[in-house]
This record gives structure tokens, sequence and C-alpha cells, in this order.
């Protein structure tokens, strides 16, 4: 007989099950039907399937592993309830988006086993490799964002949960969406500068954690536009000061928030760009984590409008 862990782990997997075979239930239940299921006529040329049914197939079936995968994390576990929430969110939306668009809506069952009957570990489950994220970089405009922001939120959760692996093949997007995101990155960096200088000593580690990255991508960013690169502000307006604690929490994660969604902004132009695609999101991945460990809460689609 389980014990009492055990059932609760087979009691939150039958919710998730229930919850994503629903959000297919539903679509398939509203007739829609892609006209390439019609029968085949001689001399008319059977519809291919949409440009991103594939793409956005493989996504899907990825955010239930990863959703399914959550409900094995230990009830203590502080992240597995929220990342499940938003994995489950991000599901729903990219069902409805499928299925609005004429795209088969997938219905996949996912075992919490590997293929050799071993556990899947959730923490394994949210990172998301380069092959991976560059294979969204070819995806219609109007469901870039809306994938790129999946991945993200996965490699963030990775971050969170000690996992996360750089993409490899990233590489420096082009000059205009460098000098768009320039300044939140250089806002993000002063604030972070700030808030160690206004902190302890022996209380600086996750400031000093945020901030290190954030300097090396402003520095091989900047490095790109050569003699173009825009002279630094001669100082900067915190839009919130750092006197305290829960100020200076507050404060990180304003300018991680605008961080994001300078980055979201740009995403689409870096659409059919592989390297500068895995570039962005990577940098766009960071700020996410960083801010969930400020105190912000887990978003579907961080920075998107």
């Amino acid at each position: 007989m389980p014990n009492a862990e055990d059932r609760a782990t087979l009691r939150r997997r039958a919710v998730i099950t229930a919850a994503l075979a629903g959000s297919v239930a539903t679509l398939s239940g509203c007739g829609i039907r892609l006209e390439g299921d019609a029968p085949h006529i001689p001399g008319i040329k059977k519809q291919e399937p949409p440009v991103d049914q594939k793409p956005l197939e493989r996504l899907f079936f990825m955010l239930r592993k990863t959703a399914t995968a959550t409900t094995d994390a230990p009830e203590s576990d502080p992240w597995a309830a929220e990342l499940r929430a938003m994995h489950l969110a991000q599901a729903k939306r990219l069902t409805e988006v499928m299925s609005t668009q004429g795209m088969k809506v997938p219905n996949y069952h996912y075992s919490s086993t590997g293929a050799h009957g071993d556990l899947v570990d959730y923490r394994s489950a949210e990172r998301i490799n380069a092959r991976q994220i560059g294979s969204l970089a070819g995806l219609t405009a109007r469901n870039l964002p809306m994938a790129a922001a999946v991945a993200v939120t996965q490699n963030a959760a990775a971050h969170v949960l000690g996992g996360y692996v750089e993409p490899s093949g990233g590489t420096t997007p082009e000059a205009e969406q460098v000098r768009a995101i320039l300044p939140s990155l250089r806002s993000a960096i002063y604030a972070f500068e700030v808030i160690i200088a206004k902190t302890a000593m022996n209380e600086r580690k996750t400031a000093e954690a945020t901030l290190t990255p954030l300097r090396a991508t402003r520095a091989t960013w900047e490095a790109s536009l050569g003699k173009d690169v825009p002279p630094s502000p001669d100082g900067f307006t915190l839009p919130v000061q750092p006197t305290t604690d829960a100020r200076r929490r507050a404060l990180a994660q304003r300018v991680l928030t605008d961080l994001i969604s300078a980055c979201a902004d740009q995403v689409a132009a870096t659409r059919g760009d592989r390297g500068a695609f895995i570039g962005l999101t990577t940098l766009w991945a960071d700020a996410t984590a960083q801010s969930w460990r400020w105190g912000a809460k887990p978003a579907p689609f961080p920075g998107l409008k």
C-alpha cells in the first residue's frame, strides 16, 4: 500500500493529467478541423499543416513533461507548486493558440519515468538546450514571442533549481536590438551596484550573483557596437530608494522587470537568426531567474504585454 507521500504524489499527478487533457478535450470539442483531414480529391492539392505546427507540438510536449514531472517533487520543495501552475497556464494558452490557428492540438500522455524506467527529476526536465531553443527561432512572427517566453521560463527555472547550463551558440543581437536593450541593462547594473553598497558585507551574495553576469553581458554587447556605442548617462534615477531590505528587494524587482520587458520587446526582431535569438533569450532568462530570486512570482510569459 502506498504511503501518505506517495498517495499525495499520485493525486497531484492525476490533477495535472486531468488539467492538461481537459484543455485538449475542450478545444477538440469545438469542431475545429484541418482541411488536410478531408478526403483526397484528385486534381486538388491537399493543404499542408500550418508552418508552426511541428515546433509548437514539441513545445507542448515539453510543457506536459515538465508540468507532470513537478508532481514528483516533495511537498517541501519551495518552487514546484509555482512552476507547475506556470507551466499549466502556458500549456493552456499554447493549446488555445494552436486551435485558433487551425493546428491539430496534441493529445499526449506523459509518464514520469524515463526511457529506462528511471524517475524524471523535474529539475532536469526544466532545462532546455541550445538545439531546442534554436529550433524556435524560425517560428512565425505572431508565435515567436510566446514560444520564446516559454523557453525563457524553462531556463529561468533551471537557474533557480541549480541545473542551468548556458545554451551554446548564442551571439550578440544586431546593433539595433542591442541599443534598444542597453539602457535597461545599464540601469539594472547601476541599481545593483547601489544595492550592494547599501547592503552589509555579509549579505551581499545574492546581489553580487545578480550583478556579475549583467556586467559581462554589458561588456560584450557594448564592444559589439565599437565606436557607435552610446555614451553612458551622467547619472541614473533610481525608481525606489534602497534604504531598507524591503526597498532593496523592490528596486531589484523593478529594474529586472524593466530589463525583462526590454528583451521581450526585441525578441521578434531576432526571428530567423538562431545565434541572436539564443543570445537575447539567454539574457532574458537570466533576468527572469534573478527576479524570482528577489521575490517576483513566476509568470507564464514574462515581459510580454
